[in-house]
Parts: structure tokens; sequence; C-alpha cells
């Protein structure tokens, strides 16, 4: 399914660490026109690979390799200092972490969705009628 998209962590993961979803997360990125994200992205992955390294789901080597890998998988990726006023406007009139508002601050400003796949935000987004941001990793391959 073609598009632009800001992909959050939970996608970016599966793509590098085998998870339910990874096929997906797969499809998603070979299929897209263009993929932007926060700066967190960043750091929410070296958080991922370094939990995945202590848990022994990853070699470090494995994890390095993830980290270095984000840079590339994206084609934009924006300052947190643009998105954080956006971030806590909507941190305190919804209960989104300012993180996560990171995110749909960053898909309203470009006008698209943000994939993820955290049941969490899907569902805050929806109570917050704020779905037009968000679409869920699809539980199948999104390729027509």
């Amino acid at each position: 399914m073609p598009g632009s998209f800001v992909i959050d962590a939970s996608v970016a993961a599966k793509l590098h660490f085998l998870e339910d979803g990874s096929d997906q997360a797969a499809a998603l990125v070979e299929d897209a026109d263009r993929l932007v994200a926060p700066d967190l992205l960043h750091v929410e992955m070296a958080s991922i690979a370094a939990k995945n390294v202590r848990r022994g789901i990853a070699s470090p080597e494995r994890a390095r390799l993830a980290v270095a890998a984000t840079t590339a998988l994206l084609d934009a990726s924006v300052s947190l200092a643009d998105l954080a006023p956006r971030a806590f406007e909507l941190a305190i009139a919804h209960g989104f972490s300012a993180y996560d508002g990171a995110y749909l601050a960053l898909a309203e400003a470009e006008n698209i969705e943000v994939v993820t796949a955290d049941d969490k935000l899907v569902q805050r987004a929806k109570k917050a009628k704020l779905s037009h941001l968000v679409r869920a990793l699809a539980p199948c391959p999104l390729r027509s």
C-alpha cells in the first residue's frame, strides 16, 4: 500500500528483531513512498536493541546493526524541538505520553498517519477522536 507514513519504534523494531508483525512491517516499508519519524526514534531503537541484548534475544552485533540501520530506514527525521509544543498539547489534552505525542504531532503536521503496533496508542487515539492520525500495523500483509 504505497503512501507516506510516520513509523514508530514498535514498527521499526519489527524490521530488525523477529516478532509478531515483522512480515507486515517489512511489507509496509517496502511499499511505502516515504517514511518519516521524530528523531526520538533513534534513541527508542537504541533502547529496544539494548533490552533485546540484555534479554538474550539479540547479540550485541545484531543490536548495533539495528540501531545503525534506523537512519537509512527514514526519508526524514524531524527534530523533537519542532514537535515538542504540539506533543505537550496532545499529552495534556488527551493523556498521551509526550513521546507518543511527538509521533502524533509529526503525523498531524505532515497530514499522514502514524503506523504503530502499539494497541494502547491506537485505542487512546480512538478515544481522543484522533484515529485519523493512527493506523494499526495490519494483522495480515499490507500488499494488495
